[in-house]
């Protein structure tokens, strides 16, 4: 994702929240007593997984966030809530903001049709998830399905981005050359047809469309290597379609994401999706400058209350992203973040001193400072995958220049870490020199 600045927000601080407070005296946050009543907190430095379950698990769709693609104690959190889910309350999928044909790597390990962690890892797609945290997902997974064979979790994946992975998925499915050569085409002639569109010109993109209409009702009638795989080649389309057709507005990949999401999901299945904030949230992509709806949104109006939205906060502390080295290779770099921006969101969190947190949204009395909070807008520091900046930590120190978030729009519920660390790439050599602090 893209670096998640906005530099012309108005200044949107809770100054409003101390107003009559004297500032002769300490000052107790107004956030507080609602939190002290409602929030799991922890004395031991770990959420209580089973707890946090508990208030999730009678959701159907469960969207469990991040603010960084790179934290140890989001992974791990998410990890140990989605084995009690599986565990305690009978959800039996786990969805990952991976491509839908490569996470088929991810789910032969947890099926037992392969031994190989390493292949597992590739079915992520992508470096920033070839982390300890994710094997350990992957690791325990499989242990639920070795002990119950019977009523086993799956893996799958949502996203599109991965156009090489869906063609040889097809080209494994299909028998027909002719269909095969028609679809390597399609994906070859995408990238040029989009460069004209940005530039403008539709009428490449429209017409890889209109082939891929034709496309479509082709397959239909394809011969397959084995007949029982007609529902996972229409699939496969679908993702195709994504594929070339999602980056045709700012909103495209996350309709894309929807949608193979709930394609994938049986009336009654209960599921848990892994990603970023900026995809499980109820409400538009703001942030690239559009109402187009998140992906967690497009959800929410297909399941209304069945989907249950959980936003991830940090104060300070560690956290990683892609980035190249001088030869061009790519690795992990390691940034920091020293205490949060006076009048941010994490500021108002942290201040409430009551250390980590986790809490339902909806429990907050109406008509009050606490419920003027959440449906005002909070400037907070969130970051994707690559294209951080090193002075990231200098860049939001002004809460009027970070991305908003307006907690009741956007979430359902709220995680705060006081202090975070990096997560573990699976090969340490690829850590990359981090920036002078």
């Amino acid at each position: 994702m893209k670096q998640l600045l906005r530099h012309a927000l108005p200044g949107l601080v809770t100054a409003h929240l101390l107003a009559g407070a004297s500032l002769a005296q300490p000052t107790v946050s107004p956030l507080r007593p609602w939190l002290e009543e409602h929030a799991i907190t922890s004395d031991t430095g770990q959420l209580d997984a089973g707890r946090l379950a508990q208030l999730l698990a009678s959701h159907r769709v469960i969207g469990l966030g991040e603010a960084t693609h790179g934290q140890h104690e989001a992974f791990d959190l998410k990890r140990r809530v989605t084995m009690e889910l599986v565990r305690r309350h009978g959800f039996r999928t786990v969805a990952y903001e991976a491509s839908a044909s490569q996470a088929r790597l991810c789910d032969d390990l947890i099926q037992g049709r392969s031994n190989d962690i390493r292949a597992a890892m590739r079915g992520f797609g992508m470096l920033i998830w070839d982390v300890e945290e994710n094997a350990a997902l992957l690791k325990d997974l499989r242990t639920w399905n070795e002990a119950n064979p019977n009523d086993r979790v799956r893996f799958i994946g949502v996203d599109a981005q991965d156009g090489d992975a869906v063609v040889s998925r097809i080209g494994e499915l299909v028998t027909d050359h002719l269909l095969r050569d028609r679809v390597t085409k399609l994906v070859e002639q995408a990238g040029p047809a989009m460069q004209q569109l940005f530039q403008g010109d539709r009428s490449a993109f429209d017409a890889l469309r209109t082939d891929l209409d034709t496309l479509e009702r082709d397959m239909v009638n394809a011969t397959l290597e084995r007949p029982e795989d007609h529902s996972e080649l229409r699939l496969r389309v679908q993702e195709l379609r994504s594929f070339i057709t999602m980056y045709g507005s700012p909103g495209g990949r996350d309709l894309a994401m929807a949608d193979l999401l709930l394609a994938q999901l049986g009336p009654t299945e209960k599921c848990v999706v892994w990603a970023h904030n900026g995809h499980v949230k109820r409400s538009a992509l703001d942030y690239l400058g559009t109402e187009e709806l998140a992906m967690g949104g497009h959800v929410a109006n297909a399941l209304h209350t069945d989907y249950y939205a959980l936003g991830f906060t940090f104060g300070s502390g560690a956290f990683q992203a892609n980035a190249a080295d001088s030869t061009g290779r790519w690795g992990f770099k390691r940034y920091h973040h020293s205490a949060p921006a006076t009048g941010s969101l994490e500021a108002d969190l942290a201040a409430t001193g009551l250390g980590d947190l986790a809490v339902d949204l909806r429990s907050a009395p109406r008509d009050s400072t606490v419920h003027r909070w959440l449906y005002s807008a909070h400037g907070q520091r969130w970051w994707g995958g690559y294209q951080v900046p090193d002075d990231c930590d200098e860049r939001t120190r002004d809460a009027s220049q970070l991305m908003h978030m307006t907690p009741a729009n956007d979430f359902d519920g709220l995680v705060f870490f006081v202090r975070t660390t990096a997560a573990v790439p699976i090969d340490r050599t690829r850590i990359l020199p981090s920036p002078v602090r």
